[in-house]
């Protein structure tokens, strides 16, 4: 089904094959490995963490404070990154320098996801191969996506991100958590903000989730102890929970199967029914 949505693809977004390509968003660096094109990268940005592989690559910066010398530097025929990519400005000379700019939109869904692989393999003359991995994930992802369905109810989560910094915030509405779980037909706990919102633990305590996920930027930095208050939830005591890398979780890439999946497991088969006008 998923698959049969894509047919509107747009069409074939460059003329010339590229042989230096950077790139400047971790799905998108993901995507390259999965179509098994890794040996026309030459450079990666700071979220592009996965795989290991990744780290034996020249970094660029982060990919929203995008350096014009250090991309330029690498001689790219291609930039592909996201609508986050920033700032402007740099992307403006670089693409005055010559370097081809594929500023590809957020995926926030199984389907923008797919899309997006797909999008990547038109640009690296890839589409053979990233139509097979399409189906590939497509198949995986309604199975996962069918289990959601026969669950019954939308369980209500607490998604939080640990940002670093000691920097720990709530998912809101609009958020790429948020929509993560409305992929598996679950709800967000938190319903009075927009965002992403420094946590506070009275909030934590209203929103009596039924499951609790964190994201860390990094791995291993948030540490329950200085939170009690979720460690007294419900959910938490009871196991609905997880901690997972936030790229994995959010990235909408090619792992993203493997994360509905994981998410999926953790909530309760038993959670109240959540109505649609609720």
């Amino acid at each position: 089904m998923l698959l049969i949505a894509l047919c509107w693809l747009t069409p074939a977004l460059v003329q010339a094959e590229p042989t230096r390509v950077v790139t400047a968003d971790g799905a998108i660096t993901e995507t390259v490995y999965r179509l098994g094109l890794e040996s026309m990268l030459v450079a990666v940005d700071t979220t592009s963490g996965y795989p290991e592989e990744t780290q034996t690559l020249p970094k660029i910066g982060y990919l929203r404070a995008l350096p014009f010398e250090g991309v330029l530097a690498m001689r790219p025929d291609v930039l592909i990154t996201t609508e986050q990519a920033a700032p402007q400005e740099n992307l403006d000379r670089l693409a005055k320098a010559g370097i081809q700019i594929e500023t590809l939109p957020m995926a926030w869904t199984p389907e923008a996801s797919l899309e997006r692989i797909l999008t990547v393999g038109e640009i690296l003359h890839a589409r053979t191969e990233a139509k097979d991995l399409v189906a590939e994930l497509s198949s995986e992802i309604s199975r996962v996506q069918q289990s959601a369905a026969n669950r019954g109810s939308r369980p209500r989560v607490l998604f939080i991100l640990a940002a670093g910094n000691h920097s720990v915030l709530l998912a809101g509405q609009d958020t790429a958590a948020s929509a993560l779980l409305d992929a598996v037909n679950a709800e967000n706990a938190v319903t009075t903000i927009q965002g992403y919102k420094p946590a506070s633990r009275e909030a934590i305590l209203a929103s009596q989730p039924d499951a609790i996920v964190i994201a860390e930027s990094t791995p291993g930095q948030f540490d329950i102890s200085n939170w009690q208050e979720l460690a007294h939830l419900d959910a938490w005591k009871s196991g609905h929970r997880m901690v997972a890398d936030s790229m994995f979780l959010l990235g909408f890439g090619p792992r993203l199967p493997e994360a509905l999946d994981a998410l999926n497991r953790v909530l309760p088969s038993n959670a109240a029914v959540v109505s649609d006008d609720s």
